[in-house]
């Protein structure tokens, strides 16, 4: 490659220049056309849409400073490896660019990263990398709006029943007293001055005093 070029790797405040450039960048950009044989026409090509482009190359990081560095001012090997693992293990894709030459520039995933020593040089790392094209997929929301009706719940109709005791009324008939009444609705006779402390303005100054077709008030015991 001409030394003209540079190759980056960079996301949000980190800019990675790999120190020695690699001999080879493989870009492979496959398909995912399906074929087909149509009778009296033979294999046909239905284009689909086109698989993320797959970046290889290998290269390595010197310890120290020599003709074939891209730059003077080179990482240390452990940190410029430290530098990539962060990259690929960060979750986020990563801008991979190379000016001049191929002039690439897309986002990636770091889908591999191998390192290793070589006997002679323990202190170069040697590596090779591999890396995916980078796609955003863009979710589209629908808003559903979903009609909600609130049921109505009908109370039930209370219902007067004269023959239990309670906050009620009473229609007296003949022969009536309200010693009796007190009985029936209290189960004591004794009662009755409840019934009447409740409807004196009905019954006036006298209990004893009561006379069919009137509307009592029996109030609870």
């Amino acid at each position: 490659m001409s030394s003209s070029c540079q190759m980056y790797l960079a996301q949000q405040y980190t800019k990675f220049r790999l120190p020695v450039l690699p001999e080879k960048v493989e870009i492979a950009y496959g398909s995912n056309n399906d074929k087909m044989r149509v009778c009296g026409v033979g294999e046909v090509t239905v284009i689909q849409d086109s698989e993320a482009a797959s970046i290889k190359f290998s290269s390595f990081f010197p310890k120290h400073y020599f003709s074939g560095c891209d730059y003077k001012h080179i990482p240390d090997p452990l940190s410029a490896v430290n530098t990539i693992l962060e990259l690929k293990n960060s979750g986020k894709p990563v801008r991979f660019t190379i000016t001049g030459g191929m002039n690439v520039s897309m986002y990636v995933t770091i889908e591999k990263f191998d390192t290793e020593e070589q006997g002679g040089d323990l202190e170069t790392i040697h590596y090779s990398i591999t890396l995916k094209e980078y796609r955003e997929v863009t979710i589209r929301q629908i808003k559903v709006e979903i009609s909600t009706k609130k049921a109505t719940i009908s109370a039930p109709v209370s219902r007067t029943d004269n023959s239990s005791s309670g906050g009620q009324t009473y229609t007296v008939v003949k022969g009536d007293c309200l010693w009796n009444i007190s009985k029936k609705f209290y189960g004591s006779g004794a009662k009755y001055t409840i019934i009447y402390n409740a409807n004196k303005s009905v019954i006036g100054g006298n209990p004893n005093l009561i006379y069919p077709g009137q509307v009592l008030t029996i109030p609870a015991a």
